[in-house]
């Protein structure tokens, strides 16, 4: 389980998971190591609310597909798990954004 807040979480086989290649920041292990990340979360399927689910298609922008389809990709660092951290963090940043009411101006 993904704990994002304190009421939402994703189960951890909503969120796939694959490591491609990618060139760290200093240009080393060029194209040989699988050290990049890439999440996707299938928003439509997933245990989010609805309203949730909603302003984070929304709000995603280029991260989701015409699918529904939620894609974090972390590539920054050079360590595997360092970017699988990274990219966790992006997809739960994103998720905290969308769960957050908006505010009803008066």
């Amino acid at each position: 389980m993904f704990t994002i807040t304190d009421g939402i979480a994703i189960e951890d086989g909503a969120i796939e998971e694959r490591f491609v290649r990618a060139m760290g920041p200093d240009g080393r292990n060029a194209g040989r190591h699988a050290t990049a990340v890439e999440l996707r979360l299938d928003v439509n399927a997933s245990s989010l609310p609805p309203d949730v689910k909603q302003r984070l298609i929304q709000s995603g922008g280029r991260h989701v597909t015409r699918d529904g389809v939620l894609v974090v990709v972390s590539r920054k660092y050079r360590s595997q798990a360092r970017n699988r951290q990274a990219a966790r963090d992006m997809l739960a940043a994103l998720v905290r954004t969308a769960a957050a009411a908006p505010r009803v101006e008066q």
